[in-house]
């Protein structure tokens, strides 16, 4: 690339896809920089003009393409297979006001999903947040009275009343890093009407705010549907605008993943003070002279709208159609707006659950169709108990099941990133009680220097652990000595609060002597809590031989051994 080139097109299809940016140089030629973020090899294509091809990029690979454009006469290769015909170019001026260096804005059908959404109707309306931008209100709100209120969340490092106690020194706490699902909900005592949210972590935790997040609504606190609103946070303070909702139960729900605990100092609602849904987001409704604005309907039927802030400085439009509500664009940015008919978007369909039977924290397959290729919206209940979301694609979920299941059968339900219901299946809950441990004596190859014994996994505490103190390699193991010869047929290994430390792949050996072993299970790691299952076997010793590789360690906080 040389000196002076300038971006002409780009595109993003969100985490684990194949991300590019295409330059023009001063002399014509072009180059292309693609980068396959995701876990496996994708196979993409490249158009420009009549010439065409369609290449492989391994997981992880990086690769640079330069040409110097299309031919004007000859044979053209033929167009390629995977590219598609729905992106848009907005061109706009520059900052420096020179007509042969544009500053172009694409838009593509995927790029949506990976942006900030709100169900309003029959519409979807996404709008994206760069860097610095924000959106702000009036503030003619009027906030909620708290005196009724009862608030609960899904883990406590402080109790969730110190977010509703009018000190911004004090605060609620997960009490560990954010994790997807990670929850904080609000009894408001009644049935209220109100429009916004906001957080605010407090200036001591200001790192401490939630990184992604979904907001749910409900009148029982037992039936929440679809998220109503995701986006993400930036900062000490998040504001969320929703449509105007009338309801008893609000639950924040996280989406994201950080090292941060998450906090909130204090936690507000608000209300509309005209009691209207006139502040609801609908889009850019005016554009001042010193923003430009462009507009065009996709061939899918949606409206996008795109801002571009051509000067030095931040400026301001208004979003709703009462100009409430304001989106604040830093100088030299864009804010793109897609509104879309819901009867328009694809229905995400569920197909089955693999495997369709398992225990608490156990993560299973969803497998099905037109999910989307991000969560957005999308939620997975085990009957009204919300699940952690482990991986999400269009065509498969990873969710892990909820603890605090009775046994027996529980209806899942699935909701795609659009927000629109996938349908349900059924799966069996099981909570066989664990064989007794008193006695029982853990060996491991590798042990850490810092205290992660092996007896740490079966001390009946979570929140202790073995770890191996080196990344998971092949013949790493760990042997439990249970005294005597005991009758199984299932293990659990629960890596705790170290939820990537579980072992990518291991094979389970038992035996009554200790020294001749007997295989009898293999293990095919996809998340914290694992399980094998074999035949019912009468045996005095277990060991898991790990045959993965991984930088992270191999971590179990809890070893339990079950008679199903």
């Amino acid at each position: 690339m040389q000196t002076g080139a300038y971006r002409i097109y780009s595109n993003t299809f969100g985490a684990g896809s194949v991300e590019d940016v295409a330059f023009e140089n001063p002399d014509g030629s072009k180059v292309l920089i693609a980068y396959n973020s995701g876990n496996s090899a994708k196979t993409f294509s490249v158009a420009d003009g009549t010439r065409s091809f369609d290449y492989t990029l391994n997981a992880g690979d990086a690769v640079t393409f330069k040409w110097s454009g299309p031919p004007q006469n000859g044979n053209h290769a033929p167009a390629a297979t995977n590219v598609p015909d729905s992106a848009h170019d907005f061109t706009f001026q520059s900052l420096k006001g020179s007509a042969s260096d544009p500053v172009i804005v694409t838009y593509d059908p995927a790029l949506p999903a990976n942006g900030n959404s709100i169900r309003t109707g029959n519409s979807l309306i996404t709008y994206s947040l760069p860097f610095g931008a924000s959106i702000q209100t009036a503030g003619t709100e009027t906030v909620l009275d708290r005196s009724r209120w009862t608030v609960t969340a899904s883990s406590n490092g402080d109790a969730p009343t110190k977010a509703i106690d009018g000190n911004l020194s004090t605060r609620w706490t997960s009490g560990h890093g954010l994790t997807n699902g990670d929850w904080f909900q609000i009894n408001l005592g009644t049935k209220t009407s109100f429009n916004q949210i906001v957080l605010d972590t407090g200036a001591n935790s200001a790192g401490d705010y939630v990184r992604q997040y979904q907001v749910y609504t409900s009148n029982d606190g037992v039936n929440w549907g679809s998220a109503i609103v995701d986006g993400t946070g930036s900062g000490q303070k998040v504001a969320v605008t929703l449509p105007a909702q009338t309801a008893q139960f609000i639950r924040i729900v996280n989406t994201g993943s950080s090292g941060s605990w998450w906090s909130i100092g204090e936690i507000n609602v608000y209300a509309a003070s005209n009691g209207t849904d006139s502040g609801s987001i609908v889009g850019p409704t005016a554009v001042s002279n010193s923003l430009q604005s462009q507009a065009w309907t996709s061939p899918e039927g949606a409206q996008v709208d795109v801002v571009y802030n051509g000067t030095d400085s931040s400026q301001s439009f208004p979003i709703s159609t009462d100009s409430s509500v304001t989106y604040i664009l830093p100088g030299g940015a864009a804010a793109m707006f897609t509104i879309t008919n819901t009867s328009s978007l694809r229905q995400p369909a569920i197909g089955n659950l693999t495997p369709n039977a398992g225990m608490a924290g156990q993560t299973i397959t969803i497998n099905g169709a037109n999910f989307g290729n991000v969560q957005g919206l999308g939620t997975v209940n085990f009957g009204s108990t919300p699940s952690s979301i482990r991986s999400w694609s269009d065509s498969s979920i990873g969710v892990m099941v909820p603890n605090g299941l009775l046994s027996g059968t529980v209806t899942v339900s699935v909701y795609g990133s659009n927000g629109l219901f996938a349908g349900k299946s059924s799966f069996t809950v099981k909570n066989p009680p664990a064989l007794p441990r008193t006695g029982w004596v853990a060996t491991a190859s590798n042990v850490s220097p810092y205290g992660d014994v092996p007896g740490n996994m079966l001390d009946g505490n979570v929140n202790t652990r073995y770890s191996s103190g080196t990344g998971q390699h092949n013949g790493l193991w760990i042997t439990v000595d249970m005294g005597q010869p005991q009758t199984f047929d299932e293990i659990a290994m629960d890596s705790g609060t170290s939820a990537g430390d579980y072992a990518r792949s291991a094979d389970v050996y038992v035996s009554t002597d200790g020294t001749n072993w007997t295989k009898v299970s293999t293990v095919n790691g996809n998340g914290p809590v694992e399980i094998a299952a074999f035949p019912v076997q009468t045996a005095r010793y277990i060991k898991v031989v790990n045959t993965g590789s991984s930088g992270s360690w191999w971590s179990i906080a809890e070893f339990n051994v079950y008679k199903s």
